[in-house]
C-alpha cells in the first residue's frame, strides 16, 4: 500500500471516529441558547440601570456609587427620601399583579424555579415565563428592590432551552441538558463569568457533593456565547475592580478558618430570615397574593430611609467595601439590614435573584472580620480586600451549596485568581458547617433523590419500599394441611387459580411450600399417588425461602432471583411462623413502576 493510500486510510478512520452529529447539534443548540441569554442579560442591565437612574437619581435625588474599573466613590443619600415611600410600594404592586396574572412561577428568585422545573416538572418551562420574569425583575431591581440579576437571566436562558427542545421534539433528557445550559448561559453571561456559570449550573441542582456532569459541555458552550454577547453590549471588564492581593502567608489560614465559621453562622441566619419572613410574615397575611410585593416594598422603603445602602443590586456598595471606603460602624449596620432587605424584597413575592445580595452579605461579613482580626491578631490578619473577596465566595458556597462554582465565579468577577487557596478553604468550611441549610429550597441531596433520575436508579427506588407496603394480607389464599392426600390436592389445584400453595399446620404456621410444577411432576407417576401427602411435596421446613414484612424490596428481589421462583411467602419470622400473605415477583415490579411513574409526574 502506498504512503498516500495509508494516509487516506488513516484520515478516513479518524473521521469515522468523530461524533459530528453530537458536535454540531450541541454547538448549534447551545449557541442559540447563549445568544438569547446574552441578549436577555443586556436587556435586563439596560432596563435596570435606566429605571434606577430615573427613579433614584432624577426623582429621589440620590447619587449611587459605581463599581468596576474607574468607578467613582462619590455618593449621597436621597435628597427627597419621601419618594421612596411611593416608588417601592407601587413597583411592588405592579410586579405582584404582573406575576400573579401571567406567570406565578416567575415570583421569587428565578434560579430556584429552574431547579424545580428540572427535578419535578420534566424541565418544562412555559414560554411566557422568561418575558414576565424580565419585566418583573426590571421593576423590582430598578425601583430599589434588594435582588440580583442572575436569577431572572437564568430563567430566561432556561426557558428558551425548554422551548427550543419542545420545538425540535427532543427527548426529555436532551431537554434537561438544554435547560441546564440555559441556566449556565444566564449566570455566566450576566456576571461575565462563563466558567463559573457553567459549573454553577451543574452544581446548584444538588445540596450534597453531586453534579449533573453530562450537561457540562453544552453549559460551557452556552455560557461562553452568552458572555460574548452580553459583554459586547455592556462592556468587557470585570464586574469588580479588586486591589492586587494574594495569599502568601500560611499563618493567615488560621484566620481564614475562623472567617469560614463566621460566614456559616451568618449564612444560617440569612436563610432562616429569608424563609422565615416568607412563611411567618407574608404568606399568613389575609390579603391577595399580588399585593404582598407592594407591602414588602413599603417595608423596604421604611428600612431604606434609615439605611439607603440596602437598595438595589448593591454592586457599588460592594466596590466601596473592597476599596476600604466604608467605616466599620456602617458595615455593622448594613450587614443585618441587607439580610432583611433581601427577605422583604424576594420573600414577599418580588422578582429577582439571590446571588448578588449573597455576594454583598458575604463581602460585608469579610470586611467586618478583617477589621476585627487586625485588632485581635494583627500578625495573622489577612488583607481587608482579601477577606472581602474570600467572604463573597465562601458565603455563597455555604448558602447555595456550590463550593466549586462560587470560588471560580468570584475569581472571574474580580480577576483575583491568587486567592483561590483561601477561597477553597473558607468555602469548604462554610459548606460543611451549613449542611441542611440552603437558600435554594428546591435542591435535592443528589441525583438518586431527583425524580428526573429515578428511572435510572432502580435499586434505590426498591430500597425505599418495604414488603409490608406491597403485600396484600387480606387476599384469600388456598392453603393445604400437611396430611392432605395427593388426590385431594389434585382437585384443589384444578379448582384454584394459584400457582404456589403454602402448607400450614393447625396453628396457621407455614411448614412447607409447593408449586404447580411440583404437582405436575407427580402426575406422571400415578402409582405413587396413594402414598403421597402435601408434606411430601415441594420444600419443607427451614428450606422455604420467605420474606419478612420489614424487608425492603431490593432484598426481596434478590431473594426471588436466588430462589428462581415467582412467588414467595411473607412470614412473621423463620418457619414455622404465621403466614401473612403471598408476594409475587410481578406485584413487586408493579409497585416499582407505580412509584417511578408517580415521582416523575409534574408536581
Amino acid at each position: 500500500m502506498s504512503s498516500a493510500a495509508v494516509l487516506r486510510h488513516r484520515i478516513v478512520h479518524f473521521v469515522g471516529r468523530l461524533h459530528f452529529y453530537d458536535f454540531g447539534r450541541w454547538l448549534l443548540l447551545a449557541s442559540l441558547i447563549g445568544i438569547v441569554a446574552g441578549l436577555g442579560a443586556a436587556f435586563l442591565t439596560w432596563g435596570v440601570e435606566a429605571l434606577s437612574h430615573l427613579l433614584h437619581v432624577e426623582l429621589a435625588g440620590a447619587l449611587i456609587p459605581g463599581h468596576g474599573k474607574g468607578a467613582s466613590a462619590d455618593w449621597h443619600s436621597p435628597t427627597r427620601p419621601w419618594v421612596l415611600l411611593i416608588i417601592l410600594p407601587v413597583a411592588g404592586l405592579v410586579v405582584g399583579w404582573l406575576v400573579q396574572t401571567f406567570a406565578p412561577e416567575a415570583e421569587g428568585h428565578g434560579t430556584d424555579a429552574v431547579i424545580r422545573a428540572i427535578h419535578r416538572e420534566r424541565s418544562v418551562i412555559r414560554k411566557r415565563v422568561p418575558a414576565v420574569k424580565l419585566l418583573a425583575s426590571i421593576l423590582t431591581i430598578g425601583s430599589g428592590g434588594s435582588a440580583g440579576r442572575e436569577g431572572p437571566v437564568a430563567q430566561v436562558g432556561a426557558g428558551f432551552g425548554s422551548y427550543l427542545s419542545r420545538l425540535l421534539n427532543l427527548s426529555s433528557k436532551d431537554r434537561q441538558l438544554l435547560v441546564i445550559a440555559g441556566m449556565a448561559a444566564g449566570i455566566g453571561g450576566m456576571f461575565r463569568a462563563p466558567l463559573g456559570g457553567a459549573l454553577f449550573s451543574i452544581e446548584v441542582l444538588y445540596s450534597e457533593n453531586d453534579f449533573e456532569s453530562e450537561a457540562l459541555i453544552p453549559a460551557v458552550i452556552a455560557a461562553i456565547v452568552a458572555y460574548v454577547v452580553n459583554a459586547s453590549f455592556t462592556g468587557w471588564g470585570h464586574i469588580f475592580a479588586a486591589p492586587e492581593v494574594a495569599f502568601s502567608h500560611p499563618v493567615e489560614l488560621l484566620s481564614y478558618v475562623v472567617l469560614g465559621m463566621l460566614l456559616a453562622v451568618v449564612g444560617i441566619i440569612y436563610v432562616k430570615v429569608f424563609y422565615g419572613v416568607r412563611d411567618l410574615v407574608f404568606r399568613p397575611l389575609p390579603v391577595p397574593a399580588w399585593t404582598r410585593p407592594g407591602i414588602g416594598g413599603l417595608l423596604l422603603a421604611l428600612l431604606a430611609l434609615a439605611v439607603p445602602q440596602v437598595m438595589g443590586g448593591g454592586y457599588g456598595w460592594l466596590q466601596l467595601t473592597l476599596d476600604g471606603n466604608l467605616p466599620l460602624k456602617l458595615l455593622l449596620i448594613l450587614l443585618p439590614a441587607k439580610i432583611m432587605a433581601t427577605a422583604l424584597t424576594i420573600s414577599s413575592g418580588g422578582s429577582g435573584g439571590v446571588f448578588a445580595p449573597s455576594l454583598i452579605i458575604g463581602g460585608i461579613t469579610g470586611a467586618v472580620f478583617a477589621e476585627l482580626a487586625v485588632r485581635v491578631a494583627p500578625g495573622a490578619a489577612p488583607p481587608a480586600a482579601a477577606c472581602v473577596l474570600v467572604g463573597m465566595g465562601g458565603f455563597f458556597s455555604g448558602v447555595a451549596k456550590v463550593p466549586i462554582a462560587s470560588l471560580i465565579m468570584v475569581a472571574e468577577m474580580s480577576g483575583s485568581y491568587d486567592l483561590l487557596v483561601p477561597m477553597m478553604l473558607v468555602g469548604s468550611v462554610a459548606f460543611l458547617l451549613t449542611r441542611g441549610v440552603t437558600i435554594y429550597e428546591e435542591q435535592v441531596p443528589g441525583r438518586i433523590d431527583s425524580p428526573a433520575h429515578l428511572g435510572e436508579f432502580q435499586v434505590d427506588v426498591l430500597e425505599q419500599l418495604r414488603v409490608s407496603d406491597v403485600v396484600d394480607t387480606s387476599a384469600p389464599i388456598v392453603t393445604v394441611s400437611p396430611g392432605t392426600p395427593f388426590r385431594t390436592i389434585l382437585q384443589m389445584v384444578s379448582e384454584s387459580g394459584q400457582e404456589y400453595f403454602p402448607v400450614v399446620n393447625g396453628e396457621g404456621r407455614l411448614i412447607g411450600m409447593f408449586s404447580m410444577e411440583d404437582v405436575r411432576r407427580v402426575v406422571a407417576t400415578p402409582e405413587v399417588w396413594s402414598l403421597l401427602v402435601a408434606d411430601d411435596l415441594g420444600v419443607a421446613g427451614s428450606g422455604v425461602v420467605y420474606l419478612d414484612p420489614d424487608e425492603d424490596l431490593h432484598t426481596a428481589l434478590r431473594k426471588f432471583m436466588a430462589a428462581q421462583v415467582s412467588v414467595l411467602p411473607v412470614l412473621e419470622g423463620p418457619p414455622p411462623s404465621r403466614l401473612l400473605g403471598l408476594l409475587s415477583h410481578h406485584e413487586l415490579m408493579q409497585a416499582y413502576d407505580r412509584v417511578v411513574h408517580r415521582l416523575q409526574e409534574p408536581a
